[in-house]
């Protein structure tokens, strides 16, 4: 009997070993952004017409808080009321010069941390930003990962998809993106590294 629950603990533990090889490679590979899709569009690949298409006329166009005529990538933002899965605004971000989608951003008015997670999957990471903050304000400064960082997102980096939470556990924004929303380091703080304080 003994050898028989032996035989079976080998057994087991030569299928646990087989099948980790490809698990952590999976894990490293969702670690790995991808373009995201939301009903049909492709950030980065579909266009305005696209858009229309699938989501009609918009309810309003926005532009960024800030952006400037002399803005080099301009963008205008198509605004649509109830086009989400989740109750809330659904803002569709195009680059003015390309015609491109850049983003998809749903603002769900009322979706906790729990149901978000229930509705796209346990396949995701777990990674907190802070502001590059002398690259700009909070408005306008871009992200770097931060383990000390007051923004948290779960990110489902193999679908484009990020789900930033605020402190209360609620969703802000889900964002629907071709590349990091962040970089992985600080430029602020290479730059005070860097002789001379110049930023690559």
């Amino acid at each position: 009997m003994k050898s028989f629950v032996l035989v079976v603990l080998m057994q087991s533990m030569l299928a646990l070993q087989w099948s980790s090889g490809p698990l952590q490679k999976q894990v490293q590979r969702n670690r790995e952004w991808q373009a995201g899709t939301y009903r049909g569009l492709t950030i980065g690949k579909s266009k305005r017409a696209d858009v229309l298409r699938v989501l009609g006329e918009p309810r309003r166009q926005d532009t960024p808080a800030g952006q400037s005529p002399n803005d080099p990538d301009p963008e205008v933002w198509y605004v649509y009321k109830g086009a989400a899965e989740f109750v809330g605004d659904l803002t569709v971000v195009i680059e003015k010069r390309t015609g491109v989608v850049a983003r998809i951003d749903l603002s769900p008015e009322d979706l906790s941390e729990a149901e978000a997670i229930k509705h796209f999957g346990p396949d995701y990471i777990i990674t907190r930003y802070a502001f590059d903050e002398c690259l700009g304000d909070e408005e306008s400064a871009p992200l770097y990962e931060s383990p000390n960082g007051s923004l948290l997102e779960i990110e489902y980096r193999a679908r484009g998809i990020a789900v930033a939470v605020n402190e209360a556990g609620k969703v802000n924004t889900i964002s629907f993106v071709s590349k990091p929303i962040g970089a992985v380091e600080s430029k602020c703080k290479k730059r005070e590294r860097t002789p001379g304080g110049d930023l690559n």
